[in-house]
């Protein structure tokens, strides 16, 4: 009988002793003497928050979560409420197709003002709708604040009386892991923000239920900004505590820049006044400036002034191939940079010249943080 090859309790790789330098080594006395290992890597990231790279790439993730999917009874989707666009891509979608799902949207802390979350649901339905997607249900979550987590248990109980399997999946730095971590309300998997802490499919079951829980490597969409970094980088664009905002009332010709990531020149005529507000991290530094002006803040200030790219990074990013897209985005739309934010126009239409990498993605939706009604007090800058 071949001896069985013990896998990280964290990452889910395949234990070796041999290659100190490849994924999922640890000692093999380690290996051998302890009952739930964890390679050495998955100790580095959860002790000392270490970036640690690894051989695979999105192909390898996706084609481990279809592997997985062929057995499972439902899939739990979740998905990042901040950066909806940048953690539901159609290869997502493309994986789900005839699968009984449960959204699981996540980070509803982070939405800037008061949103219910009914408000939440409905807004997402209406997404999904158009997508010909039909949920077994949605859940609204917080895993940093637990809040949800239990609703999640009791919707899995509710379809899977019986018991059965359950995937979990999703692009990375959605939350997943804390997902499952809470669902134990132990420890149970490697939390990281960096991408690709999940190498292979970790399974296991909700205690005093026969209810098995697959967790999934992270997909890695096409077209997020938050990609296109270095990983300090991309730790400070995807959002986990604050979302900045900012509301402009600008003149065409005027530029917004979000730090020398995008830059968006606005063509509207002036008498229409046009004003929208910018929402990103709150490292994602906002700057407006003439247009005349722009090439020069960023090749003397990114990095500084504009923070994002930073010096590590800012000259392989600045190299990247760019494109200019122009877009007209109607009042109570929303025009989202896929993997960096968005901006709502409360008073519109605005006409923007957009110059952005030219593999990223720009998309049009209708308003999910809707514009203050007229006479409540806003800040402008102008």
């Amino acid at each position: 009988m071949a001896k069985k090859i013990k896998k990280c309790g964290g990452c889910g790789i395949p234990l070796q002793s041999e290659d100190k330098n490849k994924e999922g080594y640890l000692p093999a006395n380690v290996i051998a003497e302890t009952v739930d290992p964890i390679c050495q890597r998955c100790f580095k990231i959860s002790n000392y928050g270490a970036y640690i790279p690894v051989s695979f790439d999105n192909s390898h993730y996706v084609q481990e979560v279809k592997n997985v999917l062929k057995e499972m009874d439902v899939v739990i989707v979740v998905v990042d409420i901040i950066d909806f666009e940048g953690s539901f891509d159609d290869e997502i979608i493309d994986l789900i197709k005839n699968k009984k799902i449960i959204m699981a949207v996540n980070k509803i802390d982070l939405i800037p003002g008061e949103k219910h979350p009914s408000e939440v649901s409905e807004w997402l339905k209406v997404r999904l709708f158009k997508k010909n997607i039909r949920p077994l249900d949605i859940a609204v979550l917080s895993t940093k604040k637990n809040y949800g987590v239990n609703g999640v248990i009791r919707k899995l109980r509710h379809f899977l009386p019986y018991g059965g399997k359950v995937a979990i999946i999703g692009a990375t730095n959605v939350g997943k892991s804390s997902l499952i971590n809470g669902l134990f309300k132990e420890h149970k998997v490697t939390v990281s923000k960096y991408p690709g802490t999940t190498l292979k499919t970790v399974k296991h079951v909700i205690p005093k239920t026969t209810i098995e829980i697959y967790d999934t490597p992270g997909l890695i969409p096409k077209g997020r900004i938050s990609d296109m970094v270095c990983e300090e980088c991309n730790l400070k664009i995807v959002p986990s505590n604050e979302i900045s905002r900012k509301t402009y009332k600008l003149e065409a010709g005027r530029v917004l820049l979000f730090g020398s990531l995008v830059s968006m020149k606005v063509l509207t005529d002036a008498s229409s006044k046009p004003i929208f507000t910018a929402f990103a991290a709150k490292d994602v530094k906002f700057h407006e400036t003439n247009e005349d002006k722009v090439e020069e803040l960023i090749q003397k200030h990114t990095g500084e002034l504009l923070s994002i790219p930073c010096h590590k990074c800012k000259d392989e990013y600045l190299a990247r191939p760019r494109k200019i897209e122009i877009v007209e985005v109607e009042e109570n739309e929303e025009l989202v940079i896929k993997g960096l934010g968005w901006i709502t126009v409360k008073r519109g239409p605005v006409k923007l010249e957009v110059n952005l990498p030219a593999d990223g993605h720009l998309s049009i939706r209708e308003a999910f943080i809707a514009p203050k009604r007229e006479g409540m007090k806003e800040d402008y800058d102008y």
